[in-house]
């Protein structure tokens, strides 16, 4: 029985996938309501006017909506901004992997100059200065404030952002009626035609990995640029499958509107720029391709719900 054969056997299955399906957080912790004040607090920009949820926004699968977004002061930024959704089991952060923790990749877009400008030592002195911020800090054993705190509060909300099940787990766990034969004929090209599991495997349909599927360009070698390797002359962090319904466009760089046209750039991938390419033309039929697409809709669950966050925040806040 070969690797993605044993994802056919329904009663078996919810083993083999590795990792539990991704569900909601039970209660909200006061260091998680802090984190979620401070993701959409705009006084960790420079100009006062960008927050965290200003790129990755919650309407739009806690990404930006455009190809590339803008940072506070209306520069282009380069790179499509990533989900912060479903992160618990990732080892590396952005599209090329530079952060090693969630905690540093808060670190990076708040004292990037290009994105919200802000020096850490002036975060620090910003949010200390905030009467509300004090007395929340107080309750989870921090004094004195200082970048370690706001940094790790604000990755502690981030790794409670979690989507709600799919009825693709419900197949996993047994249900054998949860998906239509369109959709089971979409499954079968994900794991065996499509060869699409090779990298999007795993709860979250991401191996946490490095690839070059022919997208990188001179200007953005990917993750070379952080391992000098030929191997990552361009290759860019995968995307995760699970809730990518509202996060378009896709790609490093937003370069496809739809999730049709990500599968259609796969059936024929083009000339590459930069770097081996990692795989071959897929060659699917239109049917097959519909099949697909129908396939990848059942991956989608609900997006969280923050009111949790507000009502603990309120709490904390209120003693």
């Amino acid at each position: 029985m070969t690797t993605w054969t044993k994802y056919f056997i329904p009663g078996a299955v919810a083993a083999l996938l590795l990792c539990s399906p991704i569900g909601a957080i039970a209660q909200v912790t006061p260091e998680e309501a802090i984190g979620w004040h401070l993701f959409f607090d705009k006084n960790l920009s420079g100009p006062r006017n960008f927050s965290c949820a200003t790129c990755h926004l919650p309407d739009k699968g806690y990404e930006g909506g455009e190809p590339l977004s803008k940072g506070a002061h209306d520069d282009l930024l380069g790179r499509n901004t990533p989900t912060v959704v479903n992160l618990q089991e990732n080892e590396f952060f952005f599209w090329d992997g530079r952060a090693g923790s969630l905690a540093e990749q808060a670190k990076g877009p708040i004292t990037n100059p290009n994105e919200m400008d802000l020096a850490i030592d002036e975060a620090v002195t910003r949010v200390s200065a905030d009467p509300l911020y004090r007395t929340a800090f107080k309750e989870v054993g921090v004094d004195d404030i200082d970048e370690e705190a706001i940094l790790d509060a604000i990755a502690a909300f981030e790794m409670t952002l979690e989507t709600g099940p799919t009825r693709f787990d419900q197949w996993v766990n047994g249900d054998s009626n949860a998906l239509t034969e369109q959709e089971e004929r979409g499954r079968s090209i994900f794991f065996t035609k499509g060869d699409c599991a090779l990298c999007h495997n795993g709860a979250n349909f991401a191996d946490d990995d490095f690839h070059n599927i022919g997208t990188g360009t001179d200007s953005d070698r990917g993750r070379y640029e952080i391992e000098k390797d030929e191997y990552y002359l361009g290759a860019f962090k995968t995307p995760a499958l699970r809730n990518w319904k509202l996060r378009e466009p896709f790609m490093h760089d937003g370069r496809f509107r739809t999730i049709r046209e990500v599968i259609h750039f796969y059936v024929n991938p083009g000339p590459t720029k930069i770097g081996k390419r990692e795989i071959d033309p897929i060659p699917l039929t239109a049917e097959e391709v519909e099949d697909l697409v129908a396939f990848l809709e059942v991956l989608n669950g609900d997006w969280p719900d923050l009111a949790p966050y507000q009502a603990a925040w309120n709490r904390l806040v209120a003693q």
